[in-house]
């Protein structure tokens, strides 16, 4: 089924297709003084490297949404040992690399409507060029891994989605 859609309860508009949200930098970030991460973080779209001890990739969180092809995505940030995030750099740019390679990694987003999602286990798997890489969560009860794993309803959907655009005040 195509054509997701709903009147937003919050702000009355009609918000089409099931939406990506994201970050432009893992958690760890903030905790870098303004002044100081010039000279303490490299930061790209898709990396962020603190203090060359500490290794975050960007990758896509899907939650599949029952009927229809699309998922929810979150753009998450992960890290990675220095090792795997080094094996992973060596791919990230390369037109003609496939999917495959697997990465150990935590989760360094909050993703809003879940209990803490800080530090849940993660496996980040390679996908095609210029796609970012897929996460799968350990398979746990947490609720973020079980939707994961279960899917979501158009209604939880909906709800994310007010959530974020409308976060509480």
């Amino acid at each position: 089924m195509d054509g997701f859609g709903f009147e937003c309860q919050t702000c009355g508009e009609y918000h089409v297709g099931i939406p990506s949200f994201g970050w432009d930098y893992p958690l760890e970030y903030l905790a870098v003084p303004a002044e100081e991460r010039a000279a303490r973080v490299e930061l790209g779209p898709d990396h962020c490297v603190i203090d060359d001890q500490w290794f975050f990739v960007r990758g896509c969180l899907e939650i599949p949404v029952r009927g229809h092809d699309e998922p929810l995505s979150w753009g998450v940030w992960l890290s990675l040992s220095r090792s795997s995030f080094l094996e992973y750099a060596a791919l990230h740019d390369d037109p003609q690399r496939e999917a495959g390679a697997r990465f150990f990694g935590w989760l360094c987003s909050a993703v809003p409507g879940y209990p803490d999602t800080q530090s849940l286990k993660t496996m980040v798997q390679v996908r095609p060029w210029p796609l970012r890489p897929y996460v799968e969560l350990e398979p746990t009860d947490h609720p973020l891994a079980v939707e994961q794993r279960d899917g979501i309803s158009a209604e939880r959907v909906r709800e994310i989605t007010q959530r974020v655009l409308h976060p509480p005040r």
